[in-house]
């Protein structure tokens, strides 16, 4: 994702360029400057702020990392090219995500904390679970990234069987499991309207229990186009200061026709590797439009499909 972005932002010949890098690894040749960091990220980071106009965060939700590193950039003196705060805590946590979707009427997945779940289901008294004893289980880190730590589970003793040892229904939610096909889209969102990119199909992996995305094809499910603008439009409505670039994680389930949306994340995604290939224009110089003061006019897009293998 860094270095597609750097890519698209070397190509409009505008801006020079300050990164950084983990001082194990090289350093991008794409950057007028990177510089090197061994520990204390943060204070390497607020030491680039002061020398930037403007601040382009790719950061994942663990550990509340994205959200941390955007509050300083909303104190620092620069423009920021990503979502302001509500949009940021919302979309960092599963748990406010899933109440902002069911407040908006968004189709989505049930979220319960883990700590809940095993309360709730002792399966010896009436429970709203009861029904879903035998239903498959995916637990989640409450503040895991992608497909990292999911794990899926055949019922809910099995489930709770997992959790309780070594406390691990603190650090984790559970949903039912939705069977479907694996999806997202690539927005952009400015003053409360969304613009579409582009509708990708998710290749994931089941072995072991666990989940593992191998690759993406970027417009993989064009076809979705219009049901996923709709959607798109109402997340930028129940998300008033969403800004730039999000990506949307959803299941289609195509035995019921009904979309799902799973997560929302406010920061690049993978897709934005294929991206400039997908829609023959530069991602960058949109997503830097929507910042302007100017109104914002998407330009006609293609609607190519692109592999991208991980």
């Amino acid at each position: 994702m860094r270095d597609a972005l750097l890519r698209d932002l070397v190509a409009l010949n505008t801006y020079e360029i300050i990164t950084t890098h983990d001082a194990r690894l090289a350093p991008s040749c794409l950057a007028s400057q990177s510089i090197a960091v061994k520990n204390q990220f943060v204070n390497t980071f607020k030491e680039v702020l002061s020398q930037v106009d403007l601040v382009w965060l790719i950061a994942p939700e663990a550990d509340d990392t994205l959200l941390d590193l955007s509050k300083i950039c909303y104190q620092a003196d620069v423009i920021f090219l990503g979502c302001r705060f509500d949009a940021t805590r919302i979309g960092t946590n599963k748990l406010l995500t899933y109440n902002a979707l069911k407040m908006a009427k968004i189709d989505t997945v049930p979220v319960i904390p883990a700590e809940d779940f095993i309360a709730d289901t002792g399966f010896e008294k009436s429970s709203g679970l009861q029904p879903l004893i035998n239903h498959r289980w995916v637990a989640k880190p409450k503040d895991g990234a992608g497909c990292e730590g999911i794990k899926i589970f055949d019922s809910a003793p099995t489930l709770i069987h997992w959790l309780k040892p070594h406390h691990q229904q603190h650090h984790y939610l559970v949903q039912p499991y939705q069977a479907g096909l694996a999806a997202s889209f690539s927005m952009v969102c400015k003053n409360t309207q969304a613009y579409l990119l582009s509708c990708n199909q998710q290749h994931i992996e089941l072995a072991f229990s666990t989940f593992k995305l191998k690759g993406i094809t970027v417009n993989g499910v064009e076809h979705y186009w219009s049901r996923f603008e709709s959607i798109a439009q109402r997340i930028a409505k129940m998300l008033p200061d969403a800004a730039g670039y999000i990506g949307v994680d959803v299941i289609i389930d195509t035995q019921n026709d009904k979309i799902y949306v799973i997560e929302i994340n406010p920061r690049l995604s993978t897709s934005y590797v294929g991206l400039r290939e997908a829609i023959g224009h530069n991602p960058a110089k949109i997503i830097l439009d929507c910042f302007k003061d100017a109104p914002f006019t998407m330009p006609k897009l293609q609607r190519n499909k692109v592999e991208i293998t991980l």
